[in-house]
């Protein structure tokens, strides 16, 4: 099966008429057109994505905190953010981000899979199960999420 690459600009203008139209994004009011405000938009979706890629959930926490509040108030967006912490966490693999992703997960990610939607807490279930095998274990059953 061949893929068909993501045409990202195309994407990122979608996902700001969304945010704009669901109101969960802001219009640059200082801004002098609206393709400046567009642009703006997009980059900062550009750089958010980029820190989820590498496994910087807090930065893309704090940038959408600071941008689009309004997102986080979704338990399920949430849910998986916290989640893809707790993953990071543990695929860094040393014994202080072990520490950070047992906290992450008493702290976090437990309390939110409980109001997140109604398969989050079997998900959260499934993910413990990445404290038990070892990261490199490609039988284990979270192989693909880790």
């Amino acid at each position: 099966m061949e893929s068909t690459p993501v045409n990202w600009e195309a994407l990122d203008a979608l996902l700001i008429d969304f945010a704009k139209s669901e109101n969960l994004i802001e219009e640059d009011s200082s801004a002098p057109s609206p393709s400046s405000s567009s642009y703006h938009s997009r980059l900062l979706i550009r750089h958010i994505r980029r820190s989820l890629h590498t496994g910087a959930i807090d930065a893309a926490v704090h940038l959408l905190h600071l941008h689009a509040p309004s997102i986080l108030t979704d338990q399920k967006i949430l849910f998986r953010l916290h989640k893809q912490k707790f993953i990071e966490l543990l695929r860094k693999g040393t014994a202080e981000d072990r520490e950070s992703a047992i906290q992450c997960l008493r702290t976090s990610l437990a309390p939110c899979a409980l109001d997140a939607y109604p398969e989050a807490y079997e998900e959260f279930k499934h993910v413990l199960l990445a404290f038990i095998y070892d990261k490199n274990d490609n039988t284990s059953p979270v192989a693909n999420e880790v």
